[in-house]
C-alpha cells in the first residue's frame, strides 16, 4: 500500500497498515494512515479463475472423395449406360399388321431410323421380322423431327446417296396406303397417323402420340382394324 506525503508529496510505501501514523522519511512530516472499508459484496471474494475456451472436438478425417465401394464378388460400381446416356423419348410406333408377319411393335424416336428385315450382316434401326424376302435388309426411312407449330413431323423416304446420286435404297419399292406407285428416290411423304406402309410385302402401321401414348395402346388399336389391301409387286 502506497500513500503521498501531505507536505512533500513523497509516495510513501506502508508495510504496516495497523499504525496510524507514517513518518515521511524524506521531510518528517507524520502522515496519518486513512484505510478505507471494504465495498459490500466484495468481503472474501476469491478471485475467479480465466474461463478456458472449450476447445471443439475435431470430426473425423473425411477424404473430399472418398474411394467407391467395391461390389461384392470384385469390381467397382459402374453407372449403367441408360443412367449416362438416357433412352430418347417415345413420339411413336411401328406396329406390323400383316396377314403373313407375326405382330410386332417398334419404337419410334427423333431422328432417322432405317427400317428393314431382321439381319446379322446388314443390321438396321428398326428390324422387322419376317419370312419376307421382297423386303430389303435395309428398306427405307422414317425421319421424326420437330415441327415448326409445334408437336412432331414423320417423313418417310425410299433413297439412299451414291457417289452424291440419290438412288433407291430397296430392291423392291415401298408404298403408302396401298397406293400403287412406290416411293421414288426424291420422294419424301408426311405420314399421318395410321397411316400403312408397305415394305416389300409387308405392311406396317405408324401410330403417334397424336392419338396414343404408349405401345400397348398402339398395337391394341391397329388389331382391332382390318388389313389395309397388298400392292402387288412387278418384277
Amino acid at each position: 500500500m502506497e500513500i503521498t506525503c501531505k507536505k512533500c508529496k513523497s509516495r510513501l510505501k506502508i508495510v504496516n497498515s495497523s499504525s496510524p501514523i507514517v513518518k515521511c522519511g524524506n521531510c518528517g512530516y507524520p502522515n496519518p494512515v486513512v484505510v478505507s472499508p471494504p465495498k459490500a459484496g466484495e468481503e472474501n471474494i476469491p478471485p475467479v479463475p480465466p474461463t478456458a475456451k472449450a476447445v471443439p472436438t475435431p470430426a473425423p478425417f473425411s477424404p473430399s472423395n472418398p474411394t467407391p465401394r467395391p461390389i461384392v464378388g470384385g469390381g467397382l460400381p459402374s453407372q449403367s449406360a441408360n443412367s449416362v446416356n438416357p433412352p430418347k423419348q417415345e413420339l411413336g410406333w411401328l406396329v406390323v399388321h400383316d396377314e403373313n408377319a407375326p405382330e410386332q411393335t417398334h419404337t419410334l424416336r427423333v431422328g432417322r431410323q432405317v427400317i428393314g428385315r431382321q439381319n446379322t450382316t446388314a443390321p438396321c434401326d428398326i428390324m422387322i421380322t419376317t419370312q419376307d424376302v421382297y423386303m430389303s435388309r435395309n428398306h427405307c426411312i422414317l425421319e421424326v423431327k420437330p415441327s415448326r407449330t409445334g408437336g412432331f413431323e414423320y417423313l418417310l423416304s425410299d433413297r439412299k446417296m451414291t457417289n452424291g446420286i440419290p438412288e433407291l435404297m430397296s430392291a423392291n419399292g415401298t408404298f403408302v396406303n396401298a397406293f400403287e406407285n412406290p416411293l421414288q428416290p426424291n420422294d419424301m411423304v408426311y405420314l399421318n397417323d395410321g397411316d400403312t406402309i408397305q415394305l416389300g410385302q409387308t405392311k406396317v402401321v405408324i401410330k403417334t402420340i397424336r392419338t396414343v401414348t404408349n405401345a400397348d395402346d398402339a398395337t391394341r388399336l391397329v388389331r382391332d382394324t382390318e388389313y389395309t389391301p397388298t400392292v402387288f409387286i412387278k418384277n
